[in-house]
């Protein structure tokens, strides 16, 4: 409803210089003189014409007209001033009080918006935009009891009132509860079928709620009014997308950055798209680009550091996850990434620092493992029995997994390592087999016995679609 307050401004505007112009009365035409017999005895000198005065406007038009500059420089704060100088004729109009609390409103001010508010419904107690004002501005401030008090007010007279109705959208919205959300903007849709931010809310939650076909229904609308909407465009992209439609959703993402192209959001979906066409370079170019935009958020870097890994190219991974890292270090995934990386690259003090902040946003025996494993590397066993012990200290002593961390850190015996892959032979989850295989293969190549460790590495890449990360290095292992 605010928003709309500025397209009426120009409508009460032009009713206040179209009334004071109907009541100023033009000047009267002189008569014509009479028509004589020219007599021309000598040629009279030509008087200078005087310039004639404009008349002056009256001061509700002149009020109109300054107040109408101001908004139109998009002066807010030049407005809400100018209101000082409001002629008394206009002090009680309602519509330029409105318009005074949407300055209010716009500007922050969110207190002074109420006040007018009250004002017009102290004259009109049933006023909607008032009312629609007054709850806005009480969910700016954050004053939930006030906001939903005067927002039920407006929905028992007016259930399906368009602003209210957006307002709880966006609420729920924001708690993800997207099916609410979604009926809330229903309503807002049937106060006002046109309103384009309920239009735009009911397709976006229908898209959260895999309604597709709704979704472009709406969003389609929306672009039959306006086609360079970027945001309806970019949508109708994400949909191509879950369509696996990869061309079509890279068209519609071209579109909207033609008209937004400095939008983050764009270009992280733009990478994604092309990625999927198999287009890694252009991929890396197009989340490169989000990070122009924003520097200081994580989620390209997180991008790019994947692609680059990807593609083979792990200097420039490894750049990367570390500025995941500068830039979120709560973000745990890039510690392990950056750790293997570190560890391939044979940069043993790196990577211990990394698996062990690795280990501290998600305690894994598998990282106290390969802690340890770089200090066996770095031929430092007195720190790597240190990590070991403390870690089977955490844990349950009848577990495979515990049997795993106790063989790296007892003497070998070839018993003991006979009785611990039976134990791995009976796991019945892949990927913890898998993992225990690896460690095995690891324990070996530490001790210089690297035709066993590829034997180990080998059952481990057979796995199809593994899901732990040492199953790269197992790979890598194979490579030596």
């Amino acid at each position: 409803m605010i928003k709309h307050k500025f397209f009426k401004i120009v409508l009460v505007c032009s009713v206040i210089m179209l009334t004071a112009c109907g009541t100023t009365s033009a000047p009267e035409p002189s008569p014509a003189p009479e028509k004589e017999a020219p007599v021309v005895t000598e040629k009279p000198k030509q008087k200078k014409e005087e310039k004639k005065k404009e008349p002056e406007d009256p001061p509700n038009v002149k009020f109109a007209k300054e107040l109408q500059k101001l908004l139109d420089k998009g002066d807010i704060e030049g407005a809400i001033n100018h209101f000082e100088k409001i002629p008394s004729e206009l002090s009680n109009d309602v519509e330029l009080k409105l318009l005074l609390g949407a300055l209010y409103y716009s500007a922050g001010q969110y207190d002074n918006a109420i006040t007018v508010a009250n004002e017009v419904l102290a004259e009109y107690p049933d006023n909607m935009d008032a009312l629609e004002l007054i709850s806005l501005s009480n969910r700016a401030k954050g004053d939930k009891a006030a906001y939903r008090a005067t927002a039920d007010q407006i929905l028992k007279v007016d259930p399906n009132n368009t602003a209210v109705n957006v307002q709880k959208a966006e609420e729920y919205a924001l708690n993800k509860k997207y099916k609410q959300a979604r009926e809330a903007y229903r309503k807002a849709l049937k106060g006002d079928p046109s309103d384009e931010d309920a239009m735009f809310g009911f397709a976006q939650m229908s898209f959260y709620t895999d309604d597709l076909k709704t979704a472009v229904t709406y969003f389609q609308k929306i672009l039959d009014k306006n086609p360079n909407d970027p945001d309806a465009l970019a949508y109708m992209g994400k949909i191509a997308y879950d369509q696996e439609n990869y061309l079509k959703a890279c068209e519609y993402i071209e579109e909207a950055l033609k008209y937004a192209p400095d939008n983050y959001d764009y270009w992280m979906d733009y990478g994604t798209y092309l990625r999927y066409r198999g287009k890694f370079e252009e991929a890396a170019k197009a989340w490169k680009k989000a990070v122009e935009i924003d520097p200081t958020y994580f989620l390209a870097y997180a991008y790019l550091a994947g692609s680059y890994d990807d593609l083979g190219k792990w200097d420039l991974a490894l750049e990367n996850y570390h500025k995941v890292i500068q830039t979120n270090p709560k973000y745990f995934y890039a510690y392990e990434s950056a750790a293997i990386l570190e560890y391939h690259a044979e940069n043993y003090k790196e990577a211990i620092k990394l698996f062990t902040k690795a280990y501290e946003c998600s305690p894994s025996w598998s990282y106290s493992l390969m802690i340890a494993a770089s200090y066996y590397k770095m031929k430092d066993s007195l720190n790597a029995k240190k990590v070991l012990a403390a870690q089977l200290k955490k844990m349950d002593s009848s577990t495979t997994e515990y049997s795993v961390v106790r063989f790296f850190n007892d003497p070998y015996s070839k018993n003991a390592e006979s009785t611990l892959n039976q134990k791995i032979a009976k796991e019945t989850n892949s990927n913890n087999r898998g993992k225990m295989l690896f460690y095995m293969g690891l324990f070996c190549e530490i001790n210089n016995a690297n035709d066993l460790a590829k034997e180990y590495y080998a059952k481990v890449t057979k796995l199809q679609a593994p899901m732990f990360f040492e199953y790269r290095i197992a790979e890598w292992g194979l490579e030596k």
